[in-house]
């Protein structure tokens, strides 16, 4: 069977990110990958001049998305559901968070096969690893993080009917959900994964490891914090900088 992937990710003032995700995707798959993948831009007003060269090289293209960063809420669920709805072609979705750092050879190629292998799976989520990229994410925080929903930051789903339905019905955003004496966060695909497992469908994870750096779209970390992520994304740009892939078809 012939596989083609649609992928999306979101620049939210992170265009450093979105290089860096580019960057480590193209250095650690073959280029033979049938996959093609949109950058979705809110009117980043960050220095993007790096992100656009290497996306014009590499083919990619940058897609304002009709929503800035001063948008009321998060955007990042709405936009994905457009991406599935206008591409109905595709055997697959791949959903990319900025970001992500692939560290491991030939990832996407291993959860296709993986998802592929397992029938009542709709979806397959890479496993988050540490910002050194040679551990998992420690135990306790799994369940939030892709447990309990496929998470986005490096997810591959299948094409179905029931897929595309609960994204058209359903969505893909966060919500607040009002029990009666309490309320429940569920944060982007959250929603989505219940549904799917009303069907009998589930998300499994793969035993391939993807950086996840973690709220950088938005000031929820300390100043200290931030600069750690930078300082170790700065250093992983530098080594993936040094790969040069020929120009994407």
């Amino acid at each position: 069977m012939t596989h083609y992937i649609g992928a999306a990710t979101v620049n939210h003032n992170t265009s450093l990110y979105v290089e860096l995700m580019l960057r480590s995707l193209f250095a650690t798959h073959s280029l033979d990958l049938d996959l093609s993948i949109t950058v979705f831009d809110n009117a980043s007003e960050d220095d993007a001049a790096g992100l656009c060269a290497y996306a014009e090289k590499m083919g990619v293209p940058i897609v304002q998305s009709g929503f800035t960063t001063k948008t009321q809420n998060n955007s990042h669920g709405e936009i994905l559901r457009r991406f599935v709805l206008e591409r109905p072609d595709c055997t697959h979705y791949l959903f990319l968070d900025a970001d992500a750092c692939f560290v491991q050879e030939d990832t996407i190629d291993v959860m296709l096969g993986e998802l592929e292998a397992c029938d009542d799976a709709f979806g397959v989520g890479a496993r988050m690893a540490d910002w050194g990229g040679e551990q998992e994410l420690a135990e306790e925080y799994r369940e939030k993080a892709y447990y309990c929903r496929l998470h986005p930051f490096c997810a591959l789903v299948k094409n179905t009917d029931v897929f595309r339905r609960v994204v058209d019905e359903i969505g893909l955003s966060c919500v607040n959900y009002l029990w009666a004496e309490d309320e429940e966060y569920l944060d982007t695909f959250m929603l989505m994964t219940r549904v799917m497992r009303t069907h009998g469908l589930r998300h499994i994870l793969s035993c391939k490891m993807v950086i996840h750096f973690f709220s950088v779209s938005y000031d929820w970390n300390a100043e200290d914090v931030v600069e750690l992520k930078e300082r170790r994304r700065d250093e992983l740009l530098r080594k993936f900088r040094k790969y040069e892939p020929d120009q994407i078809a």
